[in-house]
């Protein structure tokens, strides 16, 4: 076996487009951790909502969450590692959404927190009420995320967002020029903010270095710009066929798309 790790993005990549782990991919995963190999979530998700899918595939290793800005540890219900943002680069970072008008949400240690309820953020809440898994995700709308800056929490990424696409790839051409933070398209009209240096890559082959694995050990696949990093880092990245052209063009390979069985197709390839 030429690899010894498998690294997993979540939305548009191991879930279809309603959300669901297709069986055929849980079995395929179970047959390659029999087979020694670790496999790790590597997400943009905050924690809380990556828990259901860590169950669901009864994973034990920690998570990498929020674009490798921390690693979590379930069992033990904590951040082995990461680096949130400083205090006044996260006020500084609300102030320049506030300048070009987008919208803005915050993930905190125990929650998400956002002011404007979007189509995606309703359709999350609703996720979050039918879920068994406990605790559940706690996503909050507040009056006002200046206010809760001031009390200095660990800010671990910011989401910016806005209907208009001009408008929110306005924003990010001038958040590029800014020192202090890292910005990636997790989705079309979404861009996710973490401090800069941090990004799915180099958390995850920080993490597998500890653990004595190369990157060249590692199979990653993804489907967005935010997983680029570590598609084009790991000793084999693949993309999802649904992935967007430039991020399809960066890549070693390219696989069908998330709502087929290609993951585990590849994967059943890799251990025959």
């Amino acid at each position: 076996m030429p690899f010894r790790m498998i690294a997993l993005d979540l939305d548009g990549t191991v879930l279809d487009r309603e959300g669901r782990v297709r069986p055929r991919t849980v079995e395929a995963l179970d047959a390659a951790r029999a087979r020694g190999l670790e496999v790790v979530l590597v997400t943009g998700r905050h924690h809380s909502v990556a828990r259901p899918y860590y169950e669901e595939l009864e994973l034990q290793g920690p998570t990498i969450c929020c674009n490798g800005t921390y690693v979590y540890d379930f069992p033990a219900s904590r951040v082995l590692s990461g680096e949130p943002f400083a205090s006044a680069d996260a006020r500084r970072l609300v102030a320049s959404c506030r300048r070009h008008g987008v919208e803005v949400w915050a993930y905190l240690d125990d929650a998400m927190l956002y002011e404007v309820p979007t189509p995606h953020l309703l359709k999350l809440g609703v996720w979050i009420d039918g879920l068994a898994t406990r605790p559940k995700p706690q996503l909050r709308q507040v009056r006002s995320l200046e206010a809760v800056l001031e009390a200095m929490p660990a800010v671990w990424k910011f989401v910016v967002t806005h209907r208009d696409a001009g408008r929110l790839a306005g924003w990010f051409r001038d958040a590029e020029t800014m020192p202090a933070y890292g910005v990636e398209y997790s989705w079309h009209d979404r861009i996710d903010v973490m401090p800069a240096g941090r990004s799915k890559g180099s958390r995850l082959f920080a993490w597998a270095a500890d653990r004595g694995i190369d990157p060249a050990d590692i199979v990653a696949f993804g489907d967005n710009f935010n997983d680029l990093a570590m598609l084009t880092g790991a000793g084999l990245g693949i993309a999802m066929g649904n992935a967007p052209e430039g991020v399809r063009a960066a890549v070693a390979e390219v696989i069908g798309g998330n709502d087929t069985d290609a993951i585990a197709e590849r994967i059943e390839r890799l251990l025959a």
